[in-house]
């Protein structure tokens, strides 16, 4: 369960709920005057055991105003354990609320990983940038055979094993075959290639690739190749979802960079859905609107079509 307080208003204040344990995450020092209110009006609002802070980096780095207080402090009540078990759309899962990513888990991604289960009935999947095997775990119960799970984080994939196991009295998690390997993306994914594997559902959700407006060519030339190597992977006719959560590409660019590395698979793209932000996740400014998914059947172009629109990368 996810509540963005005032976010249309007063941006940089995030608070996810997790079970009965509150994460306020921190984006701008200037809530700081302002914690004693937030802390009453959710005592009103969503009682809980337990309120942590987490602070973006940004935050850290500005010690002099945090007045002592640290990434993971717990604001109040007590955290009776971490990680922090919660239940999400009928599937279990675990948040480390005090060291994982953003508040402990990506809920932004609920809807996409429903989605990706609709698809996933007896398709060998691949979850590339796995994490703690969010999409992987939906993919199972939506009746994937097999997924495999790719992550460079060894205690990422680690979660990801226990989740599986805090679902396996579901038959079809239990049923799936479920693979862990820990590895570079970019590296893996050639690896994958040349080694003949081949999947139905490729899914492929980076961390932000530009955190600054100088980084969005790399950017998008990554996203680019991320599409070239996972349309290497992926069967004809199968399914490719694709992904960013980098606020300074926009949408129009990130689509037209995955359609780019398409083209150099030599692979046609047919689009039937694109995804942003779920309802509660407001956008109250332009820059707010990070979030952005892409999903195709991919088909085999015509030599002559894939290298004119391939022409010039």
């Amino acid at each position: 369960m996810r509540r963005n307080v005032l976010a249309d208003r007063l941006p940089g204040l995030v608070i996810d709920r997790y079970d009965r344990v509150l994460v306020l995450k921190l984006y701008s020092v200037a809530w700081l005057p302002h914690l004693r209110a937030v802390l009453a009006g959710l005592d009103s609002a969503a009682p809980a055991d337990a309120v942590v802070l987490r602070l973006s980096r940004a935050v850290q780095r500005q010690a002099e105003a945090l007045h002592g207080l640290t990434d993971g402090t717990t604001l109040a009540g007590t955290l009776a354990a971490n990680p922090v078990i919660f239940r999400e759309n009928g599937l279990l899962f675990e948040a480390d609320v005090l060291d994982g990513q953003k508040t402990g888990f990506f809920l932004d991604q609920r809807e996409n990983r429903a989605r990706v289960e609709g698809l996933a009935a007896g398709r060998e999947t691949l979850n590339v940038f796995a994490y703690t095997g969010g999409f992987s775990l939906y993919a199972a119960r939506g009746g994937a055979p097999a997924v495999l799970s790719l992550d460079s984080s060894a205690p990422a994939l680690a979660a990801a094993r226990r989740n599986f196991a805090l679902n396996r009295d579901l038959p079809a998690v239990a049923a799936a075959r479920h693979e862990l390997l820990v590895a570079d993306a970019f590296t893996a994914l050639a690896g994958l290639a040349q080694s003949g594997r081949r999947f139905d559902l490729v899914v492929v959700d980076p961390p932000a690739f530009a955190k600054q407006q100088a980084e969005i060519p790399a950017a998008l030339k990554s996203y680019q190749r991320l599409a070239e190597l996972a349309l290497a992977v992926l069967r004809p006719r199968g399914t490719l979802v694709m992904a960013s959560c980098s606020s300074r590409v926009s949408a129009d660019d990130f689509f037209a960079a995955v359609r780019r590395g398409a083209a150099r698979a030599g692979r046609l793209l047919h689009e039937f859905a694109h995804t942003g932000h779920p309802v509660d996740h407001p956008i109250g400014l332009a820059e707010g609107a990070y979030l952005k998914g892409l999903y195709a059947q991919a088909d085999e172009a015509a030599a002559s079509s894939w290298r004119d629109a391939g022409s010039g990368l």
